[in-house]
């Protein structure tokens, strides 16, 4: 007797084959639906993605010359000159009524150096006082490296001078690695108050009237610049732009300390008869010696 469940000897039956054919219709949509969902997800992170990851900002190849924090060349000046001998070219010149002396060394080794310093000595054919000298201390105001031994730090002066191997530069930063290249290497390094920083004039708070100096970049050669009338610093800054000075910082001025020696050897200061070196530990120069 049979119901249907049962199966004869000589029957072969496929038991379920029914279910097997639903569940593999149900996969297949299933592979389709992840197929779309997947093309659907590429098609979104190809529209939201930002147009600064997919197109350049303009058609200019971007190179480390393009860099906005790059360092900045350094200028490196000697003043070498080999068809003349080792001397002091001063020139007289005027801006807007301010009477102005320019003083260029030629052929000699600029160095800074710390002490009382006598114009006696034939070597040194320019010296002028360099950094200021605070009044409660009597120590160097400002970033000041000698002969590789820092003597002090600080920011307070944004123009600098460097001096590497008979080499100068001269420029205005908040930050400089010459100071520790200067350490590191055995060079000079000082700071002032900047007078003009790429051709412009810098404004200064100073509002005393007093004899100015300068060491400046003109012509592709270093050189000082003195005022020997008492004139704002802020004034003496433009004239110094007017001038064509390109870099400039400030030395001591008023009546600071400080000479040069013409072609006859004579010694001519800057304030005459009222210029007396200062009995200070830290008394510093900037001076000029021949090659």
């Amino acid at each position: 007797m049979t119901n249907g469940q049962e199966i004869n000897e000589d029957e072969i039956r496929i038991i379920g084959g029914g279910g097997k054919k639903k569940r593999s219709r149900r996969l297949w949509w299933l592979w389709l639906l992840l197929a779309l969902a997947m093309v659907a997800v590429g098609v979104l992170v190809v529209v939201l993605q930002p147009k600064n990851q997919t197109e350049p900002l303009d058609e200019t190849p971007v190179t480390e010359q393009q860099t906005v924090d790059a360092e900045p060349a350094i200028t490196w000046l000697d003043n070498v000159d080999n068809s003349q001998s080792a001397e002091i070219v001063v020139l007289d010149t005027a801006v807007d009524s301010m009477q102005l002396q320019v003083l260029i060394p030629i052929n000699t080794t600029p160095e800074l150096y710390i002490g009382k310093l006598s114009d006696s000595d034939s070597d040194i054919l320019l010296a002028t006082m360099a950094a200021d000298i605070r009044r409660d201390n009597g120590k160097i105001v400002g970033a000041y490296v000698y002969a590789g031994e820092p003597l002090s730090w600080g920011l307070s002066k944004r123009g600098y001078c460097a001096i590497f191997d008979g080499r100068m530069t001269i420029g205005v930063a908040d930050n400089s690695p010459l100071f520790e290249q200067a350490t590191e290497q055995g060079g000079f390094f000082f700071r002032q108050y900047a007078a003009v920083d790429n051709g412009a004039a810098v404004e200064n708070n100073p509002e005393n009237a007093a004899p100015r100096r300068a060491l400046c970049v003109m012509d592709g050669r270093y050189c000082i610049v003195a005022c020997a009338d008492r004139v704002m610093m802020n004034d003496f800054s433009k004239a110094l732009a007017r001038l064509g000075v390109e870099e400039a910082v400030y030395l001591v001025g008023g009546s600071a300390h400080g000479w040069w020696r013409d072609g006859e050897g004579r010694v001519n200061h800057f304030i005459e008869g009222n210029d007396r070196p200062y009995n200070k530990k830290y008394m510093n120069y900037i001076v000029f010696r021949a090659n």
